[in-house]
């Protein structure tokens, strides 16, 4: 009776939390988003966009429950470990060096004047998109305005708190998970400030930008205030992540700005992705198609 009684009690809550009708938001918090864009957009203007932005989706659901639960980090960290036997293979390897043929002229072209290794950049590519073919369907401002505006709410959801409960299958403490919202929250306002501007700069509508659960855009899963990173990699005068020559160009340019010849290339993929298993799985690919012909070298033949 009693854990009938709970459940009715969770849905009833959960229903409620993840209706799809607009929430109420911090008007303090949206006043420091209009402040960051208010060259960009009038109060009537960013509100309509924040509301329509806070319309709930069954898609929105999975991907914020994702980000928030305690249990997230130990899933992404062995999920990066069980996709080094998919990533990393005779398929995948022959799949890298025919990438580098096709677009061979501009990856020499890019080493050339960077000195950044082509495997190293069709590794990152094939390990965020799968050479493109994966991108994400998640329209990203969603998770940027809810990770913003209504961070704390989700976070102290039933659904969610039972999680942290779960210590004993790696779920982070409360009193961690509270740092992290807040880093999240940070964060969101970051990507959200930044796919504000960009979509009047670019002339595109921040509302039906699509892409992975966290938020990435495009073929190299770049983070909207990472776009400042981003290059034009086909010489049309734009910039497109679902681009090809663009995505390539734009991978360069940040390895590049994040040391890579400095620090190296190990701590370059870290800078993409802070993760172990994901830095290592970079570098063990890269050299994996390097052995199978992806060689500088070739650039002179």
């Amino acid at each position: 009776m009693k854990k009938s009684l709970f459940f009715i009690i969770f849905f009833i809550i959960f229903d409620s939390l993840y209706a799809g009708i607009p929430k109420k938001y911090d008007e303090k918090r949206f006043d420091e988003l209009f402040n960051a864009v208010s060259n960009y957009y009038t109060r009537e203007e960013l509100r309509k966009i924040v509301e329509k932005s806070l319309d709930r989706d069954e898609i929105t659901d999975k991907s914020i429950h994702f980000i928030y639960s305690p249990l997230t980090l130990k899933k992404q960290a062995g999920s990066h470990e069980s996709r080094l036997a998919k990533m990393i293979n005779d398929e995948t390897v022959k799949k890298g060096v025919d990438f580098f043929e096709k677009y061979k002229p501009l990856f020499c072209k890019l080493y050339a004047e960077t000195k950044v290794e082509p495997g190293d950049i069709i590794s990152i590519i094939n390990w965020e998109s799968k050479l493109g073919e994966i991108t994400g369907e998640q329209k990203i401002i969603k998770v940027f305005a809810e990770q913003y505006f209504l961070g704390e709410e989700t976070d102290n959801s039933l659904f969610i708190l039972a999680e942290y409960r779960k210590t004993e299958e790696g779920a982070m403490s409360l009193p961690a998970g509270r740092k992290r919202v807040e880093r999240l929250k940070k964060n969101a306002f970051s990507n959200f400030k930044a796919l504000l501007i960009q979509a009047k700069e670019k002339n595109f509508d921040p509302l039906e930008v699509k892409g992975s659960w966290a938020g990435a855009i495009g073929f190299p899963q770049f983070m909207p205030a990472s776009m400042k990173f981003a290059k034009d990699g086909n010489g049309d005068g734009k910039i497109d992540l679902f681009v090809m020559e663009d995505a390539i160009a734009s991978v360069v340019n940040y390895l590049k700005m994040h040391g890579y010849s400095e620090k190296g290339r190990v701590a370059a993929f870290k800078s993409y992705n802070n993760d172990k298993i994901y830095a290592e799985g970079v570098k063990t690919y890269s050299d994996s198609i390097k052995n199978a012909g992806v060689k500088i070298d070739s650039c002179q033949k």
